[in-house]
């Protein structure tokens, strides 16, 4: 009977995937343990510019469209008649209206927007969390994403621990919780049981059980501790903040992830789908449960002022991205389809100058002045975070790899001095 490692009795058991990704190290020191947290609410599949905070009164309806537009507490800008808390309380953030790539396909726009770097067929890049939000042997994960990861939100070619913590579920529903986040005694069992696994197999442990090992430490460090598993529980919030919020997935999303920051979480992900509109985009973003644009209005402007009155705007990076904008001319289906060339984003808190960074011409095209690249605004949320700019990363062949693209610079007028 031929030899049965530990690995191959694993895989037979199903415990470990079939493939394992490389492993990487880092060479380089880890950034210190900061204050500062970074809440990154990723509309996934691209939000409309010109539905939202790039809107154009003046322009033709087939570039203007359907939806009603309104002045935001900002000279200049309109945005959607839809957004009117986030009107009141865009003079508190910055808003860059000139972001601007090639990138038009959904996996690559948001490899580029999520890590910094253009896509490449041989090397997937960490996202940001992934290296901020390093591991420092407490109880909480130091990266979180609700409810899920997107694609390239992940730990790249870093080690598998320094990928997100998954909550799962639907933080909207009453009954939500994470799910075998406490301790039972199964878990000691079948931790007993791997220990004596470990015991049987003399060759020295390769780099699949050692990220698997780092994994069980954090999962127990969490399991064992009920200081930081309350910061999961949503039911520990006052019922009229969570009204506040909204009792839908985006709001209790957003609640969450401040619950999380305050708990000691370095980087928060929130994924709202469904901002893919290639029909009737007016329809899409004013109706449902809620609509698109109201959950986005209530979730985003309850997070702001409850990060301002739990004192944590000066510690708590806010950023709400997607891949790319939309078509400046609506489509015969009355909707708008990928347009990388011009699209927004809204930076909120720490680190964080308020106002309006760049412009796009009359039609939302393309931008008239200060063009953003998606490398920029990584390197800004690198710089407003307090991370070194020149930060070398090591894949696991030991290639080096710049945290900040090179010839990526921080938006300066973005970021308070």
């Amino acid at each position: 009977m031929s030899h049965l490692d530990r690995r191959s009795f694993l895989r037979g058991l199903g415990c470990l995937p079939a493939a394992l990704p490389a492993f990487a190290r880092l060479d380089a020191p880890r950034p210190p343990r900061q204050q500062r947290a970074l809440i990154l609410v990723w509309l996934d599949g691209g939000m409309s510019h010109l539905d939202t905070f790039d809107c154009k009164p003046e322009a033709p309806v087939e570039i203007r469209g359907d939806l009603p537009t309104m002045r935001a507490a900002v000279d200049g800008v309109f945005v959607s008649g839809h957004l009117p808390q986030l009107a009141e309380r865009l003079s508190r953030c910055a808003l860059l209206r000139s972001l601007s790539h090639g990138e038009g396909n959904h996996d690559r726009g948001s490899h580029l927007l999520l890590t910094g770097h253009r896509p490449s067929p041989v090397l997937v890049q960490p996202a940001l969390g992934a290296v901020f939000g390093h591991d420092d042997g407490g109880a909480m994960p130091s990266y979180v994403a609700i409810p899920q990861a997107v694609q390239y939100g992940g730990a790249g070619f870093l080690p598998a621990s320094r990928g997100p913590f998954l909550t799962g579920g639907d933080p909207g529903r009453p009954d939500f919780a994470v799910r075998d986040l406490a301790d039972v005694p199964s878990r000691q069992r079948v931790q007993a049981l791997r220990a004596r696994l470990d015991e049987l197999d003399h060759d020295a442990a390769g780099a699949a059980e050692a990220e698997r090992d780092r994994f069980v430490a954090r999962a127990d460090r969490l399991s064992k501790d009920p200081a930081a598993r309350k910061w999961f529980d949503l039911a520990a919030e006052p019922a009229p903040m969570r009204q506040r919020y909204g009792r839908h997935r985006l709001g209790q999303s957003c609640l969450l992830a401040r619950r999380l920051v305050q708990g000691g979480v370095r980087t928060v992900l929130v994924t709202d789908t469904g901002w893919d509109h290639h029909q009737r985009i007016d329809t899409a973003l004013t109706y449902g449960f809620p609509p698109k644009l109201a959950a986005l209005d209530q979730a985003l402007s309850a997070l702001f002022d409850d990060l301002r009155e739990q004192q944590l705007d000066d510690e708590v990076v806010v950023c709400v991205a997607s891949e790319f904008g939309r078509t400046p001319r609506l489509n015969p289906s009355g909707g708008r389809d990928h347009w990388p060339r011009a699209h927004s984003v809204l930076l909120h808190g720490a680190g964080i100058r308020p106002g309006v960074v760049g412009a796009t011409d009359a039609r939302g095209e393309e931008p008239s002045e200060r063009p953003i690249a998606p490398e920029d605004l990584f390197a800004t949320l690198v710089a407003a975070l307090g991370m070194d700019l020149d930060l070398v990363l090591h894949t696991a062949d030991g290639r080096p790899v710049r945290l900040v693209a090179p010839g990526a610079a921080p938006v300066f007028e973005a970021l308070r001095g």
